[in-house]
């Protein structure tokens, strides 16, 4: 069986879905993390680890959550991922939160820079240019020629 025929690229694609899904980078971390400890658990059955990622993410309220649930709260102004400490009736503690606030623009100074890591686009084409093969043009024949 190649990797085409298996259930991979269906959850390599569910994968890429939940990117576009959740949006929140932190909370598409930690279901990575969960898919890779199902992954462990059952390596041969990727069909069966795309079955069980709907349920991965579930909305819930206050009452319904238990202390040490990693979740992520959504505010109008703030996302916040992080893991239940205590709970009251009209509140959660968080710890190890991670908050994030996604402004449409920000102006960092150099000075408060401690360092950048810049996403590279294209490594394969620059590591090994022989494996990245371009879109060709149709080669449909036009009356028994091929068209160029």
């Amino acid at each position: 069986m190649t990797f085409q025929e298996s259930d991979y690229p269906g959850l390599k694609k569910e994968m890429v879905n939940l990117i576009h899904k959740y949006k929140n980078p932190a909370l598409v971390v930690e279901v990575l993390k969960e898919i890779w400890e199902t992954h462990k658990q059952i390596p041969i059955y990727p069909g069966i680890i795309s079955m069980c990622l709907p349920s991965m993410v579930k909305e819930k309220k206050i009452g319904e959550l238990k202390k040490g649930e990693k979740v992520l709260v959504k505010t109008p102004d703030y996302e916040i991922l992080g893991t239940i400490k205590s709970k009251k009736k009209d509140s959660i503690l968080l710890e190890n939160a991670e908050m994030a606030k996604r402004p449409r623009s920000v102006e960092v100074k150099s000075k408060e820079i401690k360092n950048i890591l810049a996403l590279e686009k294209g490594v394969l084409e620059k590591i090994w240019p022989t494996l990245v093969f371009k879109e060709r043009e149709s080669t449909r024949t036009v009356k028994g020629r091929r068209k160029k």
